[in-house]
């Protein structure tokens, strides 16, 4: 499903709509012969496929909700995920001013390099789906560096100490970026969601009614609705890609500070 990530989220919303709203439709307009034709009292008939269809919405709408609950909240930690990289390395950033002069400009140029990086090589990656190994390279050295580093002074020695807690810090929350990139729904679920909101529309094919302009109205509506949330659960599956997807925003801010104070 990764082409859906290349179009606009507007004309997306517009293909799932457009797709649940034409196969209800076609579906009905179908069906309904048939239906009515070996129908003998439309009252009772229509009550058990309000049973079923009733039975069916419950169950795919707990199954959809969970789905979309997971997907909103693996989105979120995402989000916070990059804020606490972001703010880590500004906060290591600063921690670099009370390093003696050859070792603070060093430094802070490696942190600045590491920043660039994320921005302008690991964000392009995402947004196609792949893991950038640039940046890794800069915060790897960057580490290796700091280990090097000997404190001449008690002082310098507990900001030592300091700071490469923070890096350590720095290095998780980098790794559970890259690792968030992958965190999206498995196929097989996405089959299940697809195959649950066809058969609710298909449930709704059986009811009978000598107008079928309200039943083809109540059919529309459920077939929107469907479609606007299978849209809205793919907008929010894959939280690095697509329209409504995790900025680099907070990485561009870290690097203004950097550049201009």
């Amino acid at each position: 499903m990764d082409w859906i990530y290349y179009i606009p989220n507007w004309l997306f919303f517009i293909f799932c709509c457009s797709a649940t709203l034409l196969f209800s439709l076609a579906g009905l307009v179908w069906l309904r012969p048939w239906v009515k034709s070996h129908v003998a009292s439309y009252a009772e008939h229509n009550d058990l496929v309000s049973y079923f269809l009733g039975s069916s919405g419950v169950i795919y709408g707990i199954l959809l909700g969970l789905v979309a609950a997971g997907v909103w909240s693996n989105f979120q930690a995402l989000s916070s995920q990059v804020d606490s990289e972001a703010t880590i390395t500004a906060a290591l950033y600063q921690d670099m001013a009370t390093y003696p002069p050859a070792y603070r400009q060093a430094y802070q140029q490696e942190l600045k390099a590491y920043v660039r990086s994320v921005i302008e090589q690991d964000w392009p990656a995402h947004s196609q789906g792949t893991v950038s190994q640039a940046s890794s390279t800069i915060l790897r050295s960057f580490k290796n560096h700091l280990f090097d580093f000997v404190p001449p002074t008690p002082r310098l020695r507990v900001v030592h100490e300091q700071a490469i807690n923070q890096l350590n810090e720095l290095l998780i929350a980098h790794r559970l970026r890259l690792r968030g990139n992958q965190a999206n729904l498995p196929e097989l679920l996405w089959w299940v969601i697809i195959l649950g909101a066809l058969i609710n529309v298909a449930i709704s094919w059986f009811f009978v009614s000598d107008d079928i302009v309200p039943q083809l109205a109540l059919t529309s509506l459920i077939a929107l609705l469907l479609g606007s949330l299978l849209f809205l659960t793919a907008a929010m599956d894959n939280p690095f890609r697509g329209g409504f997807s995790v900025d680099a925003s907070a990485f561009e801010s870290v690097l203004y500070e950097m550049v201009n104070y």
